[in-house]
């Protein structure tokens, strides 16, 4: 009986086998799933670009508070129309289209002898640039 297996034995092994490799499967499959679950569920364009909102200046925020405008709005570029560059003095490939995130409501005050903006609410809006 040594060199002879038995089919019991052989049944029993297999099945001992299965079991294992589908514990293996299924310790494998919660571990890929958990890593899809915990990968942030945000646009891959916006990364490290936050919403438009209001955010206290540090630098001009001595005796007082003072919020101003930051953050990202929409941008897309795409290739010029033939018609639009025929009529451009300096014709270019590419146009872009812009939202900039822009102070809707402002006043203006003074720190330390400079005169800056605080803004009160932020909205994204045609891009201009903005004194201080």
């Amino acid at each position: 009986m040594k060199g002879k297996l038995s089919i019991n034995m052989v049944t029993a092994a297999t099945s001992k086998g299965s079991v294992r490799s589908a514990g293996l499967s299924l310790i494998l499959l919660s571990f890929f799933l958990y890593i899809a679950d915990s990968y942030p569920n945000t646009e891959l364009s916006n990364m490290g670009c936050e919403e438009c909102t209001l955010r206290r200046n540090i630098f001009f925020s001595t005796d007082r508070p003072i919020f101003q405008c930051v953050g990202c709005c929409f941008s897309q570029a795409y290739p010029t129309p033939l018609k639009a560059m025929n009529t451009m003095a300096t014709p270019k490939n590419i146009t872009s289209e812009a939202t900039c995130c822009v102070a809707k409501h402002s006043y203006e005050t003074e720190v330390a002898a400079i005169k800056v903006r605080n803004h009160t609410e932020c909205h994204c809006h045609t891009c201009y640039h903005h004194k201080i």
